[in-house]
C-alpha cells in the first residue's frame, strides 16, 4: 500500500508542479534607478583602470630579492671593483718571468729504455771479455 500512497502522491507533485502558473509582471528600473546604475558602473569602472594601472606599475618594478646567482655575481664584481681601485693606487709593478718548461710526462714505456742500456752495456762487456780471452790464446 505504501507504494500505492508514493505513486498518488509523486503523481499530485506533478501535477501541482505542472499546472500553469500566471505569467509574473516584469518588473523594469526607473529612470532614477538607471541613472544610480549607471553611474555605479562608471566609478567601479574608474576603480578598475586605477587597479590595473597600479598593477602594471608594481609589475614593471624590479623585484627586491635577488636568486642566488644573482648574489654571486654581484660578489664576483665588488670583488673585482675592489681589486681595481687596490691597483689604481699603487705603480704599476714590473713584473718578469720566465717562459714555462713543459717536460714530458713519464710512460711505462720510459722504463724499457734504462733495461735496454743495462742489457746493451752487458753484452758489451761479455763480448770485451771473451775477445780478450781469445786474443791471450792466439800469438
Amino acid at each position: 500500500m505504501s507504494s500505492e500512497s508514493d505513486r498518488q502522491l509523486s503523481m499530485e507533485e506533478l501535477r501541482r508542479r505542472n499546472m500553469q502558473k500566471p505569467p509574473a509582471e516584469t518588473l523594469h528600473p526607473t529612470a532614477e534607478e538607471w541613472q544610480r546604475l549607471t553611474a555605479a558602473l562608471t566609478v567601479m569602472g574608474e576603480l578598475l583602470t586605477e587597479q590595473m594601472i597600479l598593477l602594471e606599475k608594481i609589475a614593471a618594478r624590479p623585484k627586491p630579492w635577488a636568486t642566488q646567482e644573482q648574489m654571486a655575481e654581484l660578489i664576483r664584481e665588488a670583488r673585482e671593483i675592489h681589486r681595481l681601485l687596490e691597483q689604481a693606487g699603487k705603480k704599476r709593478e714590473r713584473r718578469f718571468s720566465l717562459p714555462t718548461i713543459r717536460l714530458p710526462r713519464p710512460s711505462p714505456e720510459w722504463l724499457l729504455i734504462p733495461a735496454v742500456l743495462v742489457g746493451l752495456l752487458a753484452l758489451w762487456y761479455g763480448w770485451a771479455a771473451r775477445w780478450n780471452g781469445l786474443t791471450t790464446l792466439l800469438p
